[in-house]
């Protein structure tokens, strides 16, 4: 039995990308993604785990010590490579890599709706330190500045 690694501050530093690299891909990927087809290709404790990997490199600064990025930051194939090699799963890296993608999208899409209605505060929720509210709210801030828009396919 292969065991589980959790996510690190390197970890996270890893699969850390500029925002345009980072949107480029998961516009190059998301639109890969067949929902149900995938879905049930990969299976419901995959798509959990994978969706519990997102979350926590999103919100979870506390468990990481301060440590999150912005959706818009994670370069999903360097999170694909994390997972598979550090999760119980055999799964299709190419519909992972899709599944990952489409959720991150979604991510995004509501973190940016929420910075262009000012609600960035309830909307996502930095589970952590002062220091990691304080610059999950700059970065907020420095995305309204550059007027980001929803990802459309």
């Amino acid at each position: 039995m292969i065991e589980t690694i959790k996510l690190t501050q390197d970890d996270i530093q890893n699969i850390k990308a500029d925002i345009d690299e980072a949107t480029k891909l998961i516009k190059h990927y998301a639109i890969q993604y067949k929902g149900q087809e995938h879905y049930d290709h990969l299976g419901a404790s995959c798509v959990m785990s994978a969706t519990n990997t997102v979350d926590t490199v999103i919100g979870s600064a506390q468990y990481l010590d301060g440590a999150f990025l912005m959706p818009d930051e994670i370069h999903v194939e360097r999170l694909v490579d994390w997972f598979i090699k550090n999760k119980e799963f055999e799964c299709d890296r190419a519909i992972l890599t899709f599944y990952f993608a489409n959720y991150i999208k979604r991510k995004i899409n509501a973190l940016y709706r929420s910075i262009n209605k000012d609600e960035f505060a309830t909307t996502l929720t930095i589970m952590g330190n002062k220091e990691a509210s304080k610059e999950f709210k700059k970065q907020c801030r420095e995305r309204k500045k550059q007027g980001v828009k929803i990802i459309r396919q």
